[in-house]
Protein backbone atom coordinates (compact mmCIF):
# COMPACT_ATOMS: atom_id res chain seq x y z
CA UNK A 1 0.00 0.00 0.00
CA UNK A 2 1.39 3.45 -0.86
CA UNK A 3 1.62 6.38 1.59
CA UNK A 4 -1.61 7.93 0.35
CA UNK A 5 -3.47 4.61 0.72
CA UNK A 6 -2.09 4.12 4.22
CA UNK A 7 -3.20 7.61 5.21
CA UNK A 8 -6.73 7.12 3.84
CA UNK A 9 -6.95 3.78 5.64
CA UNK A 10 -6.06 5.33 9.00
CA UNK A 11 -7.92 8.65 8.58
CA UNK A 12 -10.96 8.38 6.33
CA UNK A 13 -12.72 11.13 4.43
CA UNK A 14 -11.83 14.76 3.77
CA UNK A 15 -9.53 14.97 6.80
CA UNK A 16 -7.09 12.51 5.26
CA UNK A 17 -7.08 14.50 2.02
CA UNK A 18 -6.29 17.72 3.84
CA UNK A 19 -3.48 16.08 5.82
CA UNK A 20 -2.05 14.52 2.66
CA UNK A 21 -1.97 17.91 0.95
CA UNK A 22 -0.24 19.40 4.00
CA UNK A 23 2.39 16.64 4.08
CA UNK A 24 3.11 17.05 0.38
CA UNK A 25 3.51 20.80 0.86
CA UNK A 26 5.91 20.26 3.73
CA UNK A 27 7.90 17.78 1.67
CA UNK A 28 8.18 20.27 -1.20
CA UNK A 29 9.34 22.95 1.23
CA UNK A 30 12.00 20.61 2.57
CA UNK A 31 13.33 19.97 -0.94
CA UNK A 32 13.47 23.67 -1.74
CA UNK A 33 15.23 24.38 1.55
CA UNK A 34 18.26 22.31 0.53
CA UNK A 35 21.31 24.61 0.53
CA UNK A 36 22.86 25.37 -2.84
CA UNK A 37 26.50 24.21 -2.70
CA UNK A 38 29.07 26.03 -4.84
CA UNK A 39 32.75 25.17 -5.11
CA UNK A 40 35.65 26.96 -6.78
CA UNK A 41 38.84 24.97 -7.36
CA UNK A 42 42.08 25.67 -9.22
CA UNK A 43 43.04 22.31 -10.77
CA UNK A 44 46.79 22.99 -11.15
CA UNK A 45 47.29 22.61 -14.90
CA UNK A 46 45.06 19.59 -15.47
CA UNK A 47 45.89 18.31 -18.97
CA UNK A 48 44.68 15.12 -20.61
CA UNK A 49 46.54 12.30 -22.37
CA UNK A 50 45.66 13.37 -25.94
CA UNK A 51 48.07 15.23 -28.24
CA UNK A 52 46.02 18.06 -29.75
CA UNK A 53 48.98 19.42 -31.68
CA UNK A 54 49.05 22.63 -29.63
CA UNK A 55 52.39 22.00 -27.92
CA UNK A 56 50.45 21.47 -24.72
CA UNK A 57 51.56 19.29 -21.87
CA UNK A 58 50.47 15.66 -22.39
CA UNK A 59 49.98 13.31 -19.46
CA UNK A 60 50.50 9.58 -19.67
CA UNK A 61 47.26 7.64 -19.76
CA UNK A 62 48.04 6.20 -16.32
CA UNK A 63 48.71 9.62 -14.79
CA UNK A 64 45.61 11.10 -16.42
CA UNK A 65 43.38 8.36 -15.02
CA UNK A 66 44.95 8.87 -11.59
CA UNK A 67 44.18 12.58 -11.67
CA UNK A 68 40.63 11.98 -12.92
CA UNK A 69 40.02 9.52 -10.09
CA UNK A 70 41.50 11.88 -7.50
CA UNK A 71 39.29 14.73 -8.70
CA UNK A 72 36.14 12.58 -8.64
CA UNK A 73 36.89 11.36 -5.11
CA UNK A 74 37.63 14.88 -3.92
CA UNK A 75 34.42 16.33 -5.32
CA UNK A 76 32.36 13.46 -3.95
CA UNK A 77 33.92 12.53 -0.62
CA UNK A 78 35.27 15.85 0.64
CA UNK A 79 33.09 18.43 -1.11
CA UNK A 80 29.88 16.35 -1.03
CA UNK A 81 29.00 16.75 -4.72
CA UNK A 82 28.36 20.50 -5.03
CA UNK A 83 25.63 21.70 -7.36
CA UNK A 84 28.02 24.06 -9.18
CA UNK A 85 31.77 23.55 -9.49
CA UNK A 86 33.79 26.42 -11.00
CA UNK A 87 37.20 25.28 -12.20
CA UNK A 88 40.41 26.96 -13.27
CA UNK A 89 43.46 25.54 -15.06
CA UNK A 90 41.82 22.73 -17.02
CA UNK A 91 42.84 21.98 -20.58
CA UNK A 92 39.62 21.15 -22.37
CA UNK A 93 36.14 19.70 -22.33
CA UNK A 94 37.51 16.15 -22.40
CA UNK A 95 39.09 16.62 -18.98
CA UNK A 96 35.76 17.73 -17.51
CA UNK A 97 33.82 15.00 -19.30
CA UNK A 98 36.13 12.32 -17.93
CA UNK A 99 35.79 13.68 -14.38
CA UNK A 100 32.00 13.80 -14.78
CA UNK A 101 31.96 10.19 -16.00
CA UNK A 102 34.08 9.07 -13.04
CA UNK A 103 31.79 10.87 -10.59
CA UNK A 104 28.78 9.13 -12.10
CA UNK A 105 30.52 5.75 -11.87
CA UNK A 106 31.51 6.26 -8.24
CA UNK A 107 28.56 8.20 -6.82
CA UNK A 108 25.70 7.76 -9.29
CA UNK A 109 25.36 11.53 -9.77
CA UNK A 110 25.40 13.20 -13.18
CA UNK A 111 27.29 16.39 -14.01
CA UNK A 112 27.27 18.44 -17.18
CA UNK A 113 30.70 19.77 -18.28
CA UNK A 114 31.00 23.29 -19.64
CA UNK A 115 34.15 24.95 -21.02
CA UNK A 116 34.98 27.64 -23.59
CA UNK A 117 38.65 27.76 -24.69
CA UNK A 118 40.53 31.00 -24.16
CA UNK A 119 43.88 32.12 -25.49
CA UNK A 120 46.29 31.16 -22.73
CA UNK A 121 49.53 30.15 -24.50
CA UNK A 122 50.02 27.18 -22.16
CA UNK A 123 46.54 25.83 -22.91
CA UNK A 124 44.74 26.20 -19.55
CA UNK A 125 41.11 27.32 -19.42
CA UNK A 126 38.09 27.97 -17.23
CA UNK A 127 35.15 25.62 -16.94
CA UNK A 128 32.21 24.41 -14.87
CA UNK A 129 30.73 21.12 -13.78
CA UNK A 130 26.98 21.46 -13.22
CA UNK A 131 25.10 18.85 -11.25
CA UNK A 132 21.98 17.32 -12.79
CA UNK A 133 19.04 19.63 -12.09
CA UNK A 134 21.00 22.86 -12.56
CA UNK A 135 19.65 24.65 -15.64
CA UNK A 136 21.88 26.77 -17.87
CA UNK A 137 20.13 30.00 -18.81
CA UNK A 138 23.14 31.80 -20.30
CA UNK A 139 26.86 31.20 -20.75
CA UNK A 140 29.30 33.69 -22.22
CA UNK A 141 33.03 34.31 -22.38
CA UNK A 142 33.53 37.97 -21.48
CA UNK A 143 36.12 40.40 -22.86
CA UNK A 144 37.75 37.79 -25.12
CA UNK A 145 38.51 40.51 -27.68
CA UNK A 146 39.47 43.23 -25.18
CA UNK A 147 43.06 44.46 -25.63
CA UNK A 148 45.38 46.73 -23.71
CA UNK A 149 48.70 48.45 -24.32
CA UNK A 150 50.21 49.91 -27.45
CA UNK A 151 50.76 46.56 -29.16
CA UNK A 152 47.24 45.26 -28.58
CA UNK A 153 47.90 42.34 -26.24
CA UNK A 154 44.83 40.44 -25.01
CA UNK A 155 43.67 41.84 -21.71
CA UNK A 156 42.57 38.38 -20.55
CA UNK A 157 44.51 35.29 -21.60
CA UNK A 158 41.81 33.38 -19.74
CA UNK A 159 38.62 35.37 -20.41
CA UNK A 160 36.13 35.44 -17.53
CA UNK A 161 33.47 32.77 -17.95
CA UNK A 162 29.97 34.03 -17.15
CA UNK A 163 27.20 31.63 -16.26
CA UNK A 164 23.58 32.27 -15.36
CA UNK A 165 22.34 29.06 -13.78
CA UNK A 166 18.98 28.22 -12.25
CA UNK A 167 18.08 25.63 -9.64
CA UNK A 168 14.71 25.05 -8.01
CA UNK A 169 13.20 28.11 -9.70
CA UNK A 170 15.91 30.51 -8.57
CA UNK A 171 18.81 31.83 -10.64
CA UNK A 172 22.38 32.79 -9.88
CA UNK A 173 24.82 34.86 -11.96
CA UNK A 174 28.38 33.55 -11.64
CA UNK A 175 31.63 34.94 -13.02
CA UNK A 176 34.52 32.47 -12.96
CA UNK A 177 37.92 34.22 -12.90
CA UNK A 178 41.56 33.30 -13.27
CA UNK A 179 43.38 36.63 -13.37
CA UNK A 180 46.94 37.51 -14.30
CA UNK A 181 49.41 36.15 -11.75
CA UNK A 182 52.03 38.20 -9.94
CA UNK A 183 54.83 36.44 -11.79
CA UNK A 184 57.23 39.04 -13.14
CA UNK A 185 55.66 41.87 -11.17
CA UNK A 186 59.06 43.04 -9.86
CA UNK A 187 60.89 42.55 -13.15
CA UNK A 188 62.77 45.50 -14.60
CA UNK A 189 61.78 44.40 -18.09
CA UNK A 190 58.18 43.17 -17.64
CA UNK A 191 57.11 44.53 -14.27
CA UNK A 192 55.31 47.65 -15.50
CA UNK A 193 53.35 45.67 -18.09
CA UNK A 194 52.34 43.03 -15.53
CA UNK A 195 51.26 45.62 -12.97
CA UNK A 196 49.18 47.64 -15.42
CA UNK A 197 47.55 44.52 -16.84
CA UNK A 198 46.48 43.46 -13.34
CA UNK A 199 45.05 46.94 -12.73
CA UNK A 200 43.17 46.93 -16.05
CA UNK A 201 41.74 43.45 -15.41
CA UNK A 202 40.51 44.41 -11.94
CA UNK A 203 38.87 47.63 -13.11
CA UNK A 204 37.23 45.87 -16.06
CA UNK A 205 35.65 43.27 -13.75
CA UNK A 206 34.59 45.98 -11.28
CA UNK A 207 32.91 48.02 -14.00
CA UNK A 208 31.11 44.97 -15.35
CA UNK A 209 29.75 43.94 -11.94
CA UNK A 210 28.59 47.49 -11.25
CA UNK A 211 26.66 47.58 -14.53
CA UNK A 212 25.06 44.24 -13.70
CA UNK A 213 23.99 45.50 -10.29
CA UNK A 214 22.35 48.52 -11.90
CA UNK A 215 20.79 46.61 -14.80
CA UNK A 216 17.30 47.11 -13.38
CA UNK A 217 16.61 43.45 -12.65
CA UNK A 218 17.07 41.51 -9.41
CA UNK A 219 20.33 39.60 -9.45
CA UNK A 220 22.19 37.20 -7.19
CA UNK A 221 25.80 37.77 -8.19
CA UNK A 222 28.74 35.53 -7.29
CA UNK A 223 32.26 36.35 -8.53
CA UNK A 224 34.58 33.47 -7.72
CA UNK A 225 37.83 31.82 -8.66
CA UNK A 226 41.57 32.44 -8.60
CA UNK A 227 42.02 36.21 -8.51
CA UNK A 228 45.80 35.89 -7.99
CA UNK A 229 45.30 38.72 -5.53
CA UNK A 230 46.39 39.18 -1.94
CA UNK A 231 44.42 40.72 0.91
CA UNK A 232 45.84 43.18 1.87
CA UNK A 233 46.92 43.82 -1.71
CA UNK A 234 50.48 43.76 -2.97
CA UNK A 235 52.52 46.96 -3.04
CA UNK A 236 51.59 47.75 -6.64
CA UNK A 237 47.81 47.32 -7.03
CA UNK A 238 44.94 46.17 -4.81
CA UNK A 239 43.26 43.79 -7.27
CA UNK A 240 40.78 42.21 -4.84
CA UNK A 241 39.92 45.60 -3.32
CA UNK A 242 39.15 47.12 -6.72
CA UNK A 243 36.82 44.24 -7.60
CA UNK A 244 35.08 44.49 -4.21
CA UNK A 245 34.62 48.23 -4.70
CA UNK A 246 36.83 49.45 -1.85
CA UNK A 247 40.43 49.67 -3.13
CA UNK A 248 43.08 50.49 -0.55
CA UNK A 249 45.15 53.14 -2.34
CA UNK A 250 47.16 54.14 0.71
CA UNK A 251 49.93 51.60 0.19
CA UNK A 252 50.01 50.89 -3.56
CA UNK A 253 51.87 52.48 -6.45
CA UNK A 254 49.01 52.16 -8.96
CA UNK A 255 45.83 53.59 -7.52
CA UNK A 256 42.61 51.81 -8.44
CA UNK A 257 39.28 53.50 -9.10
CA UNK A 258 36.24 52.81 -6.95
CA UNK A 259 33.81 51.59 -9.61
CA UNK A 260 31.34 49.50 -7.59
CA UNK A 261 28.32 50.91 -5.76
CA UNK A 262 27.27 49.32 -3.53
CA UNK A 263 30.42 47.37 -2.69
CA UNK A 264 30.55 43.63 -3.07
CA UNK A 265 30.90 41.43 0.01
CA UNK A 266 33.94 39.18 0.39
CA UNK A 267 32.51 35.97 1.86
CA UNK A 268 35.96 34.65 2.77
CA UNK A 269 36.03 37.25 5.59
CA UNK A 270 33.66 34.84 7.37
CA UNK A 271 36.45 32.25 7.61
CA UNK A 272 38.70 32.34 10.67
CA UNK A 273 41.94 34.24 9.86
CA UNK A 274 44.19 31.26 10.58
CA UNK A 275 42.28 29.17 8.03
CA UNK A 276 41.88 31.93 5.46
CA UNK A 277 44.42 30.83 2.86
CA UNK A 278 44.39 28.88 -0.38
CA UNK A 279 48.04 28.75 -1.47
CA UNK A 280 51.48 28.43 0.09
CA UNK A 281 54.34 30.32 -1.56
CA UNK A 282 57.80 29.86 -0.12
CA UNK A 283 56.25 28.59 3.12
CA UNK A 284 54.04 31.66 3.40
CA UNK A 285 50.27 31.14 3.49
CA UNK A 286 48.44 33.33 0.99
CA UNK A 287 44.87 33.84 -0.11
CA UNK A 288 44.50 33.87 -3.90
CA UNK A 289 40.98 32.43 -4.23
CA UNK A 290 37.76 34.26 -3.39
CA UNK A 291 33.98 34.39 -3.45
CA UNK A 292 32.49 37.88 -3.75
CA UNK A 293 28.73 38.53 -3.79
CA UNK A 294 26.39 41.49 -4.06
CA UNK A 295 24.92 42.64 -0.78
CA UNK A 296 21.45 41.20 -1.37
CA UNK A 297 22.89 37.73 -1.93
CA UNK A 298 25.30 37.95 1.02
CA UNK A 299 22.45 37.31 3.43
CA UNK A 300 21.94 33.88 1.85
CA UNK A 301 25.32 32.39 2.79
CA UNK A 302 25.08 29.66 5.41
CA UNK A 303 28.60 28.25 5.46
CA UNK A 304 31.95 28.80 3.74
CA UNK A 305 35.32 27.12 4.16
CA UNK A 306 38.67 26.52 2.53
CA UNK A 307 39.72 22.89 2.26
CA UNK A 308 43.18 21.77 3.25
CA UNK A 309 45.70 21.93 0.41
CA UNK A 310 46.30 18.41 -0.87
CA UNK A 311 49.21 18.52 -3.30
CA UNK A 312 48.30 15.09 -4.64
CA UNK A 313 45.24 16.84 -6.02
CA UNK A 314 46.17 20.51 -6.52
CA UNK A 315 48.46 23.24 -5.18
CA UNK A 316 45.37 25.32 -4.29
CA UNK A 317 42.75 24.78 -1.61
CA UNK A 318 39.15 24.48 -2.70
CA UNK A 319 36.65 27.08 -1.53
CA UNK A 320 33.16 25.73 -0.76
CA UNK A 321 30.08 27.73 0.19
CA UNK A 322 26.50 26.80 1.07
CA UNK A 323 23.66 29.20 0.31
CA UNK A 324 20.04 29.27 1.43
CA UNK A 325 17.89 28.29 -1.53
Amino acid sequence: MDDAGTLRHLIPGKTAGRILILLLALAATAVQAEPLRVLTQNMNRFFDDVDDGNREKILSSKRFRQRVGAAARKFGDQFELPHIIALQEVENLNVLAQIAAEIRNRFGVRYRPLLIPGQDPSGINLGYLLRHGVEIRQVDQLFADRTYGDVGHSLFSRPPLYLEACYLDRCLSLLNLHLRSMRGIDSDRDGERVRRKRLAQAETIAGWSNRLQHSGRPVSLLILGDLNALTPGDEYVDVAGIIRGNPDNTRVRLKGRDLVQPDLVDLTRLIAPKKRYSFIFRRRKQQLDYMLVNQEFAAEVEFITFSRIDRRFSDHAGLLAWFSW
